[in-house]
């Protein structure tokens, strides 16, 4: 489903509950309104309020850096993935093409194969963690020259960074709210929309409108919490699109840039 197509399942179903709600209760409480209703109810409504409003706030607020944070971790994992391809520069030729060989591949199954994956089940590739593996298994059969001058020290420690990034990476694809915070936000809302029907307004419409505006921003901020909670799937997925610069940069550096 699009962006717009849960928008308009997720606000839309806030705004028609809203609405529906206080023309019902309206009329059940016809008639059955004393005087000092509002005052006994408008602080009980303000309290669960700002209480919701708390919760909301700080968890779209969570999300949301959650949701940079994956962004800027993939885009150094690539960033790293073309520093440690350039740094093959100074090795021997025979060290230089078989890490070269290594480090594409190892991008272009991040591209081609777990990112999907990552997408579907929030999983990694064993393809793409075994051309890390491998680039570790050549840096170790290394002749013991080759391997401790300072250029291949500095590429074993870039290695390790993209690793490090690799890993922090496949953990949040598996990152998500908790169910039971969704029904916390859920039962929250409901209860929250709920108390505006109790509110006693002379005009109908005015009433209809408030409760329907207040369900609307409930609406919109869950919208934004469901897009944001999982970076890798859905319409706001991380796209690859750093990885596949990485490839770009790689034929460049392959070509003596």
């Amino acid at each position: 489903m699009t962006a717009l197509g849960i928008a308009i399942l997720i606000i839309g179903t806030s705004v028609l509950f809203a609405a529906l709600g206080v023309v019902f209760v309206r009329r059940s409480m016809h008639g059955h309104v004393g005087k000092g209703h509002n005052d006994v109810l408008v602080p009980l409504f303000l309290t669960a309020g700002t209480l919701y409003a708390v919760l909301l706030g700080f968890l779209v607020i969570a999300v949301w850096e959650n949701y940079g944070a994956a962004k800027d971790n993939a885009a150094e994992e690539a960033s790293t993935l073309t520093t440690l391809y350039r740094q093959t520069n100074g090795m021997p030729a025979t060290e230089q093409q078989s890490l070269r060989t290594l480090i594409r591949e190892y991008t272009e199954d991040v591209v081609s194969k777990e990112w999907p994956i990552q997408a579907q089940t929030g999983g990694a590739s064993p393809l793409a963690r075994k051309a890390l593996g491998d680039m570790y298994r050549a840096f170790s059969t290394m002749k013991p020259a080759v391997a401790s001058s300072s250029i291949s020290v500095a590429f074993l420690q870039t290695l390790n960074n993209v690793a490090d990034d690799r890993n922090r990476r496949t953990l949040q694809a598996n990152e998500h709210l908790s169910p039971i915070l969704w029904l916390g936000l859920l039962i929250g809302g409901i209860i929250v929309v709920g108390m505006t029907f109790l509110l006693y307004m002379e005009q109908t419409w005015p009433h209809v409108l408030g409760s329907g505006l207040m369900a609307a921003l409930i609406g919109t901020l869950l919208f934004m919490t469901f897009l944001l909670n999982t970076p890798f799937s859905g319409p706001m997925a991380l796209s690859a699109e750093s990885f596949e610069h990485s490839l770009v940069v790689y034929h460049s550096v392959d070509q003596g840039n």
